[in-house]
């Protein structure tokens, strides 16, 4: 689904991306830290020409209008008072918007990016979910486009009935098209039989509420259509998207365009998580709008907007039964998932896609429906089909556990797979028993009690949890350019983009290390589309593509540089297989002599050489993921129903972590996230309406520094090439996966009390 059609390989490991000595693992602070710290790097949201290096001239905003139904029809708009405000400028309605082809969406994902049902608000006059864009007001500031908006009335001719809850349409037998590539059914054997058989069953509903974004920065875009050297339009887009390409894309097939008349740039990401991986209709409104216009446009999405406009995690039913031996080995796992998706797109979070890997068992089956609600589409969120789909299984696991009497480390040892028990594929490098096993001994988990509600600290009752976690390693099509110049610096471009992950900072040790040079010389620029094209930044896959594909320009330097080696040289004669980078030179490996690389230059006659290298990543012989264990206590006071982390442990493996610090950080971000997910983290519904109730950060819990502890991280520090050439496997979501079940299971072993809804809310608690 995801993949290009290429075969993959085993790689062998490069000397310094395998060993201690060059820039890769060391932990360097990232170089955009002091442009975000002191407010001076170039967001979306706040170009405007006063706190950002551009200009542009006659700059307008525009507001969108949204729709308060969520079924029906739009039947009239009255614009009046707003057109009578002061710097309103333009009123973009069904009636006055430009019609648009809707883009056909990301290539390979599936779904189209924007829906079919106002492809970027104010086209159609049909209304499939509250908050979808039914008008837009233009003016000559923020403000009062803000207000104009405001100002607008619309009258809709209802439908009664709208569907929001998971629960009105579970009936719903329709399946996506696939999971991730895979069917939406898989079997091997007769699961429903070996668990009736089994002596040991687990057998259990479970549900997870939905979660919307909030990224620091919302969704954003500025739009200035203009004329290219032949005359014909150009369209110049600033956007806050973790896909450039993918936008460029969109929009060049929306408006007609084709895609090299289409400039999207994008520096900095304020916070994405998924929410930014395709074009929402802000974009599109904002581009209506500058033309209509005929000005530079900036859309910046409202808080509230957010909730209606861009997309958010499905809430999710799920079975999960275990069947087992009485030693507590599976014979049976049953794993059905049902998520909604909207009235006119399909999206599905393949939640049962965890469970294909994680447990031995001759027999199971896997399966996962949807059902159609008035609601935006969902999206990917920080590990889409993990975070929801781990809760069920881990605590399943936990449950049956306590059925056989064991402890839950030792549960899940016994039940490790040899190879990938789904595809039979052997594992480029799994190292789930290691994680349990370090992470249990760093936790001192020895020392917890098998029975529950046997610690007490006061009034608050202590329990600890496990789970594992683990995520695919993902890897998208990429090309980078890499260049040396004469002067010896190193750059690297490369339309992917800055999240807050530390790109440019990664990618500048991994390019160092390629070449032989300290970190400090080289330059990785990335953020338009003006250069060669990134892969959407999602799945945990930049890393991993952006330095595989920096891997494969490398060699094809040593290429370049040796056809200008000089005939009485070490080089002269030898092919790149002979040579490797070190200490600034290009060398002859066996007797490590060689030229420096300004040297080589030099003889070229030129100032600099470059190559372009590229990655793609196909059918592989291997089944590739990363895996780790979280280790959780909590404190439950039973009266007021609150459960705070007292502490948690991650241990991860996850091959070569080239930034320690940056790693750490990834780590650290993800268990917060699951703290937000297994807590406090949910979106509250009106099912008569079906709108969004708690549509603000006041009212929508994320964790705050209150509700998260001195948090432990380690790792496994083990290469795997054959995952990836540079032996990286991604690390952005994997910190998030399991910690909601290991969460519910250490709040079971405090209170002897099972939760399985997610999250484990006071109101559950003292139910």
């Amino acid at each position: 689904m995801f993949f290009a059609d290429q075969p993959d390989t085993a790689f062998a490991p490069l000397p310094r991306l395998a060993d201690d000595t060059g820039a890769v693992g060391k932990p360097r602070t990232r170089r955009t830290g002091r442009a975000k710290v002191t407010g001076t790097a170039a967001y979306t949201a706040e170009r405007d020409g006063k706190h950002s290096p551009e200009s542009f001239p006659g700059l307008l905003h525009a507001v969108a209008v949204p729709a308060t139904i969520a079924k029906g029809r739009v039947t009239a708009i009255d614009a009046s008072a707003a057109e009578a405000m002061a710097g309103v400028r333009h009123l973009l309605t069904p009636a006055n918007s430009p019609k648009l082809k809707v883009p056909s969406g990301p290539p390979g994902l599936g779904f189209q990016s924007v829906e079919p049902a106002g492809p970027a608000g104010a086209e159609s006059q049909e209304i499939v979910h509250a908050g979808q864009y039914v008008a837009a007001v233009i003016a000559d500031t923020f403000e009062a486009a803000r207000d104009g908006a405001l100002a607008v009335k619309v009258s809709y001719e209802a439908d009664p009935n709208p569907l929001i809850a998971v629960e009105s349409v579970n009936g719903t037998q329709e399946r996506p098209k696939s999971l991730m590539g895979d069917p939406p059914v898989m079997e091997e054997g007769d699961a429903e039989a070996a668990l009736r058989e089994a002596t040991l069953r687990v057998d259990q509903q479970f549900k997870t509420d939905p979660n919307h974004h909030n990224p620091i920065e919302p969704h954003a875009t500025i739009a200035v259509f203009g004329k290219g050297e032949d005359g014909g339009e150009t369209l110049s887009v600033r956007d806050t998207t973790q896909n450039l390409y993918g936008t460029r894309s969109s929009l060049a097939e929306a408006f007609g365009l084709k895609p090299e008349q289409v400039e999207v740039v994008c520096e900095y990401v304020g916070g994405a998580f998924g929410s930014k991986g395709v074009m929402w209709p802000q974009a599109l409104l904002a581009c209506k709008c500058a033309k209509l216009a005929g000005a530079p446009v900036k859309l910046v999405v409202t808080r509230r907007q957010l909730y209606g406009g861009t997309g958010y995690r499905s809430p999710t039913l799920q079975r999960v039964a275990l069947g087992a031996k009485e030693d507590g080995t599976l014979t049976s796992i049953v794993h059905e998932g049902f998520t909604v998706t909207s009235i006119r797109d399909d999206y599905s979070d393949a939640v049962v896609m965890a469970t294909k890997i994680l447990y031995a068992a001759p027999n199971r089956r896997l399966a996962q429906r949807m059902g159609r609600v008035n609601t935006q589409l969902p999206t990917f969120m920080r590990a889409p089909a993990e975070t929801p789909g781990m809760f069920p299984l881990e605590c399943a696991m936990d449950e049956l556990a306590e059925a056989a009497g064991l402890d839950p480390v030792e549960l899940r040892l016994r039940n490790e797979p040899k190879e990938d028990p789904t595809t039979g594929k052997p594992f480029s490098n799994r190292q789930f028993v290691r994680c349990l096993q370090a992470g249990a001994e760093r936790f001192g988990w020895a020392d917890r009690p098998l029975q529950p509600r046997q610690r007490r600290d006061g009034r608050w009752l202590i329990g600890t949890g496990v789970a594992a976690a683990t995520y695919p390693a993902f890897g998208f099509p990429t090309e980078v350019e890499l260049t040396i110049r004469a002067d010896g610096g190193v750059r690297a471009l490369c339309a992917t983009h800055e999240l807050g992950t530390g790109t440019a900072t990664v990618q500048e040790q991994t390019a160092a290390d390629l070449l032989g040079v300290p970190a400090g010389r080289v330059t990785f620029e990335l953020g338009t589309t003006a250069y060669p094209k990134g892969g959407v930044s999602g799945g945990s896959a930049t890393t991993l593509s952006v330095g595989s594909a920096l891997r494969d320009a490398a060699e094809k330097l040593k290429a370049a540089l040796l056809k200008h080696a000089p005939k009485d040289s070490p080089l002269a004669g030898a092919k790149p297989a002979d040579v490797t980078f070190a200490s600034g030179k290009l060398v002859v490996t066996e007797s490590e002599k060689g030229l420096p690389l300004e040297d080589l230059i030099e003889q070229s006659g030129r100032e600099e050489l470059s190559a372009r290298g590229s990655y793609a990543p196909g059918k592989s012989d291997y089944s590739k993921h990363s895996f780790g264990a979280t280790f959780v206590e909590v404190g439950v006071d039973e009266e007021f129903g609150l459960v705070r982390v007292r502490r948690m442990l991650g241990c991860y493996a996850c091959g070569t972590i080239l930034n320690r610090k940056l790693g750490r950080s990834q780590f650290l971000g993800g268990m917060v996230m699951g703290i937000g997910s297994g807590l406090l983290e949910v979106t509250h519904h009106d099912t008569r309406l079906a709108r969004w109730t708690n549509d603000n950060l006041a009212e929508y819990h994320v964790p705050v520094n209150a509700d998260v502890p001195d948090l432990d991280v380690m790792w496994i520090d083990d290469p795997d090439f054959n995952a990836s050439p540079i032996g990286a496997k991604g690390i952005g979501e994997i910190g998030i996966t399991g910690v909601n079940a290991a969460l519910a299971n250490a709040v079971w072993h405090a209170t002897g009390r099972r939760h399985r809804s997610c999250p484990v809310t006071p109101e559950m608690v003292m139910a």
